[in-house]
């Protein structure tokens, strides 16, 4: 079995002439062209089915109507937030700079979750106000966003962008006046260009920032491309990834050097944990991926997280002790499967309206029950 990811010719190195070309002013199709993603086929998958699915629905309905904790403190923190509120005005970009002069990219990713969670309030309220909202923020980016540049963080950005577009864009892909073949183009066109060549570049030049978080945004990025548009090649790309890289996985849970945060440690944890769940939905299971390995640093991490001293707002940078990770980990190997995970479940249980960072999609206190 191979250590390393599928390689091609093109290189780390490559990848950064290639930041490079786009950051002086070409699209990502154009430099990326001959990398370009195939049409969506006909649906293959079961919809919705990422984070969310029908009947993942169901019982969020019946949580979000509980009065007692913890549904109860969950739902009111996804309601209190400004992003969930309906009538959003989006702020989208023909070029987003993901990085040095002119940056813009904190555009896109406030609004991506502010599509996510209108999304979701509709879902369970029925309120169709909030699907307006989360059709209309992914309406605006699909018809204006063109390229992405910026350094240093293109490899980083680019897969987290198209994670949060497409797990907005599942909830209300049959919403009227969705435009589903823009939004699948944007993804597919735009951002997953440069999500390949990330993952198909050999490890020959890997600085020190190319840790697990980027190549794990970027698997997440695939798979809810993938998902969204119906495209197995792309989800059977993105799950070799996790199953066949043994590399990847025994990076977990030591997968950033930032020194003075583990939270991005945390971070890598709850994007392999979404990657996971989005391939649950479709009856694949990562989560047991190289013996159950997300559960085993999950157990290990949880050690040594501080006590969270108070929830953070939705969509805000918290302490890696208030992460969704926790509850969606917990959620599968304990509720799920049975197993024993008494180091997660503490942080479960305190980080109950947690709403993540913009890295990640939160409201683990509502989804995901102990």
């Amino acid at each position: 079995m191979s250590l390393d990811p599928v390689t091609t010719r093109s290189s780390r190195r490559s990848f950064l002439r290639n930041v490079a070309l786009v950051g002086a002013g070409a699209s990502a199709t154009s430099v990326l062209g001959s990398l370009s993603a195939t049409e969506a086929h006909a649906a293959v998958f079961a919809h919705p089915g990422l984070l969310h699915t029908a009947a993942g629905f169901t019982d969020l309905k019946a949580k979000s109507a509980a009065t007692t904790a913890p549904w109860s403190s969950g739902w009111t923190a996804v309601k209190a937030n400004a992003r969930s509120q309906s009538g959003w005005a989006a702020k989208p970009v023909a070029a987003l700079n993901t990085g040095g002069s002119g940056e813009n990219y904190i555009q896109l990713l406030d609004d991506a979750h502010a599509a996510y969670q209108n999304a979701l309030r509709w879902k369970l309220t029925g309120v169709t106000a909030h699907a307006d909202t989360a059709r209309d923020i992914l309406n605006a980016w699909s018809q204006t966003l063109t390229s992405v540049s910026g350094t240093p963080f293109l490899g980083q950005t680019s897969g987290i962008y198209g994670f949060l577009l497409a797990n907005a864009a599942e909830i209300v892909r049959d919403h009227a006046g969705f435009d589903q073949a823009r939004l699948a183009a944007l993804l597919t066109n735009v951002l997953y260009p440069a999500s390949n060549t990330f993952l198909t570049a050999p490890l020959d030049s890997c600085a020190p920032s190319y840790k697990a978080n980027w190549e794990l945004s970027h698997i997440a990025s695939v798979l809810a491309t993938g998902i969204f548009c119906d495209d197995i090649a792309k989800v059977d790309q993105a799950t070799a990834l996790v199953t066949g890289t043994p590399r990847l996985m025994n990076s977990i849970p030591y997968i950033w050097n930032g020194g003075d945060s583990d939270r991005y440690s945390v971070t890598g944890l709850s994007l392999l944990a979404a990657i996971c769940e989005m391939a649950w939905s479709q009856g694949r299971d990562l989560y047991a991926s190289h013996g159950n390995r997300l559960l085993a640093a999950a157990e290990e991490l949880a050690l040594v997280q501080p006590e969270p001293s108070e929830a953070p707002a939705l969509g805000t940078w918290g302490t890696s002790a208030t992460s969704p990770a926790w509850a969606l980990i917990h959620n599968h190997y304990v509720t799920r499967k049975g197993l024993s995970a008494p180091n997660t479940a503490v942080l479960a249980n305190k980080a109950r309206t947690e709403g993540g960072g913009f890295d990640q999609l939160g409201f683990g206190g509502l989804a995901y029950s102990l």
